[in-house]
């Protein structure tokens, strides 16, 4: 009997053993901190901002143009040169001058057309308005950054003989101007604009030559 009774006291000892050691695990888990939620995502990054956006209106690409069609002091002097755009500007040709009326720019935006409308002025001709029209790509035909004009803008005769071709040149390389500046904003190349009614859009992407290059390769 005091053998079993041995054996019976060792069983109920390893049990009480058992049933502490399990006790202290639990109330060691129960002073666990709890675990830290975790981090939130961060937050999205705002898009980039451009002065100038990738399409211009019939209301705000005046203003962009004009900023352009002041040109350079006649002696290359720029410092003179204020930031705010003058209502007009002389411009100067040899012996002529000629008063350009910025605040007069006006555009009218068509289906692959772009009006670009000046008023001029001079000592023998009244102010008067002269129209630079340039053939542009259209939405179902890319032509890059491609363009046609007449020989002369339309307005008056004598005006147009004598600083058309000048208007033409300030227009198209204020244009250019605006597309080469869309494209340096995004750190990439300009690739072409289209006019459609009432819009002229500007895209850039990368080097024509690099992409060409890329695709031999490739």
């Amino acid at each position: 009997m005091s053998l079993l009774l041995l054996v019976i006291l060792c069983i109920l000892s390893g049990l009480v053993l058992i049933i502490l050691l399990a006790l202290l695990l639990l109330r060691g888990k129960k002073h666990l901190p709890p675990p830290e939620p975790p981090c939130p995502p961060p937050p999205p990054c705002p898009p980039p901002t451009y002065k100038i956006p990738d399409q211009f209106g019939e209301a705000d690409l005046p203003t962009a143009l004009s900023v352009r069609l002041m040109g350079t002091p006649a002696n290359g002097d720029t410092s003179s040169v204020t930031t705010a755009t003058p209502s007009s500007v002389i411009w100067v040709n040899g012996s002529n001058e000629v008063l350009v009326h910025l605040d007069s720019t006006q555009v009218k935006i068509l289906d692959g057309m772009l009006l670009v409308s000046v008023d001029l002025e001079c000592d023998q001709i009244a102010r008067t308005p002269l129209v630079c029209a340039f053939a542009l790509s259209n939405a179902s035909d890319a032509t890059g950054l491609l363009a046609t004009t007449d020989e002369y803008p339309r307005g008056d005769g004598t005006l147009a003989a004598t600083w058309g071709q000048q208007l033409q040149q300030a227009v198209w390389s204020s244009i250019l101007s605006l597309a080469n500046d869309h494209a340096d904003e995004r750190s990439l190349f300009p690739r072409g604009m289209v006019a459609t009614a009432g819009k002229l859009s500007l895209s850039a992407g990368a080097s024509i030559a690099l992409a060409a290059a890329v695709k031999g390769t490739a």
